[in-house]
């Protein structure tokens, strides 16, 4: 697959002004005088894994990692990355922090966020469990989501096994991972999983499918930030198309597949918000998904759920990744490590 669409190049004159100057900086030394070419989705997928390398610092080595497979919901082997903190007894059961990686659902790997998860183990000293769910559009729509449900629902019945503490577990994510977090939470309450926390970092939760343009869009952030750099609306709507290529393009049967989809289209759409667990959600001031991250969290709120709530300023959508230069990243980190903590109560 290939498409043309704007991938990299300099900031956009209207975002200039609403940008951290040590993004800018960072971002013109980089990225900025890289030539547009076309997207091909297995070259993206090659290199997704780097594309921040030039603002990640160094990160702290974690000794003990395995990879184990489970059979998901169709008895396909999924992968997972099990990180242990330095030192642990493998007797001793730890919390365990499952995380689903970003990506819009048709990118990234378990290398994608390796770096923040080795400090998450090392900040707070709980497991991480991170997933390798299958991707769009190779699989369709929303078979990443159920990897994921699967994952933990895995990960919290084998506890004993696999040496975790499930009465201390708590999922999250970067992006789509964000919003893979919000639907697992749904589903491990309809499922009696207790979970002590989920932890959103820049989620993606509106559904883009139904807009042609970000006027259409509900999201004042859309259009104040629809040329913003490293994740635009352009960017989106490329990552949503995978996502709705397996639909019939018969009306009826379209029809009938996304009855079946259902309210996993759209967050927003769930039937039931209540008792939920504690939920973090972080947010980029420089994000076209900035406003419906927030929405959700207030959505949260209004339905007596507890939520700790976190917008960053002046920074895009994937700024975490960029802790060697961005304060903000590294703060990222540290709050977000620190959350867990709280969480699992590991102080």
């Amino acid at each position: 697959m290939s498409q043309t669409h704007e991938a990299v190049n300099p900031i956009h004159p209207s975002m200039v002004d609403k940008l951290d100057p040590e993004f800018v900086k960072l971002y013109d030394r980089h990225v900025a005088n890289t030539p547009n070419k076309p997207i091909d989705l297995a070259k993206l997928r090659e290199n997704y894994d780097k594309i921040y390398s030039y603002g990640t610092a160094s990160y702290p080595t974690i000794q003990n990692i395995e990879e184990i497979t489970f059979a998901s919901f169709d008895g396909a082997d999924i992968k997972l990355r099990i990180y242990r903190p330095n030192g642990t007894n493998l007797n001793e059961k730890l919390p365990v922090h499952i995380d689903f990686h970003g990506g819009g659902g048709g990118l990234g790997s378990l290398n994608t966020e390796e770096h923040i998860l080795c400090h998450y183990v090392e900040l707070a000293k709980i497991v991480i469990v991170d997933v390798d769910y299958r991707l769009v559009p190779d699989y369709k729509f929303p078979t990443y989501i159920k990897d994921c449900f699967e994952a933990t629902k895995y990960v919290y019945e084998n506890s004993d096994k696999l040496g975790f503490n499930n009465e201390s577990l708590s999922i999250g994510g970067v992006s789509v991972g964000g919003n893979i977090a919000f639907i697992v939470s749904h589903l491990c309450r309809d499922a009696k999983i207790p979970l002590v926390l989920c932890l959103a970092g820049t989620p993606q939760v509106d559904d883009v499918e139904p807009y042609y343009l970000t006027a259409d869009s509900p999201y004042e952030s859309s259009r104040e930030c629809e040329f913003a750099p490293t994740l635009n609306w352009a960017r989106i709507t490329f990552f949503d198309k995978l996502k709705w290529q397996h639909l019939s393009k018969d009306p009826e049967k379209r029809s009938e597949e996304l009855k079946e989809i259902g309210w996993f289209k759209s967050v927003m759409n769930a039937p039931d918000f209540s008792n939920l667990p504690k939920t973090v959600v972080v947010t980029a001031g420089c994000d076209p998904m900035r406003d419906e991250g927030e929405a959700y969290a207030c959505k949260l709120i209004q339905n007596g759920n507890e939520v700790v709530f976190k917008r960053y300023p002046g920074v895009p959508h994937p700024f975490m990744h960029m802790d060697a230069s961005l304060l903000k990243a590294s703060d990222y980190i540290r709050y977000t490590a620190h959350q867990l903590v709280l969480a699992h109560k590991t102080e």
